[in-house]
């Protein structure tokens, strides 16, 4: 975690592309194929492969109605047929781990070789922020991968096993990018009027609240027992992003709508929070903490 938010407060894109090669990696290491795992780990950890996921679809993306990716499985071979909305780093990465739905409701979780025939990666996606992460959708047009590279399944949920810090990762991420724009409003701030300033002050405060929440959360992750509040940080992790994204453009003053900007950089990458990795349950979380409206 800490290592995500000193990563993000330098660059949330190179922090965005961690975060999905370390998903992927902990796929496999809390997958059922040993093989596969040992395999892979040493080309992990020594840095000869670069991964990432294509899952989006199986938990917060195009949720309801039929399948983005569907899996036909005959015992030795898994076919995939659809789509992955969202894949960063797709066009660089040796393989994606994603996952398809069987006919009988069943899910597959598998690594994907992105040389494997019938897989096209699209053109990168062009964001608002974030461009370098060459974020692209991925077709599947029959993919056949055999047993020795499917991860688990099939199985009702096969992403139910998954690292204790995940609900986590974005928050550390989102943190970090805090710090940036806590950084940005300190440089800004002296040329300003007092009340100005002591404002920036008071979001200092906030911003160090949020943090020091998160990392006692990070505490918790050892106690099985304990409830982690994983989704009452995120909304606070975006509350700030939002309000803070306010006060660098403002501070800033006219530079801050200029492109290449760093508050305009800043304010745009905060908005990426809002959609990233966010179900409904959050969605609505953080509109509540906006409208000061308890949820």
């Amino acid at each position: 975690m800490e290592g995500l938010e000193a990563v993000a407060r330098g660059s949330v894109t190179a922090a965005l592309i961690f975060t999905q090669h370390h998903a992927a990696a902990d796929v496999i290491v809390q997958g059922d194929n040993e093989s596969l795992r040992e395999q892979l780990c040493p080309q992990i950890v020594s840095g000869e492969l670069l991964l990432t996921v294509g899952i989006s679809h199986l938990t917060t993306s195009r949720q309801g109605g039929e399948p983005a990716m569907r899996v036909s499985w005959d015992g030795k071979t898994a076919t995939f047929t659809g789509v992955m909305p969202w894949v960063t780093s797709a066009e660089h990465a040796d393989g994606i781990v994603t996952g398809g739905v069987t006919d009988d409701g069943q899910q597959i979780i598998a690594l994907m070789p992105t040389d494997a025939p019938g897989l096209e990666i699209e053109a990168p996606v062009e964001l608002a922020a974030l461009q370098g992460s060459c974020t692209s959708l991925v077709h599947c047009r029959g993919v056949e991968l055999c047993g020795g590279q499917v991860i688990r399944g099939p199985a009702a949920n096969a992403l139910s096993r998954r690292a204790p810090v995940r609900p986590l990762v974005v928050s550390s991420v989102g943190v970090g990018l805090a710090g940036a724009m806590i950084s940005e409003l300190k440089r800004s701030a002296p040329g300003r009027g007092a009340e100005l300033r002591a404002l920036a002050d008071q979001l200092l405060v906030k911003y160090g609240a949020v943090r020091r929440r998160l990392y006692e959360a990070q505490d918790m992750l050892s106690d099985a027992s304990a409830e982690l509040p994983a989704g009452q940080i995120r909304a606070q992790v975006n509350d700030l992003l939002v309000r803070l994204s306010v006060a660098v453009v403002t501070f800033a003053k006219g530079t801050g709508y200029v492109q290449g900007q760093p508050a305009q950089r800043l304010a745009r990458e905060a908005f990426f929070f809002l959609v990233w990795s966010i179900p409904e349950d959050i969605q609505v979380r953080s509109l509540h903490r906006l409208l000061d409206e308890p949820s």
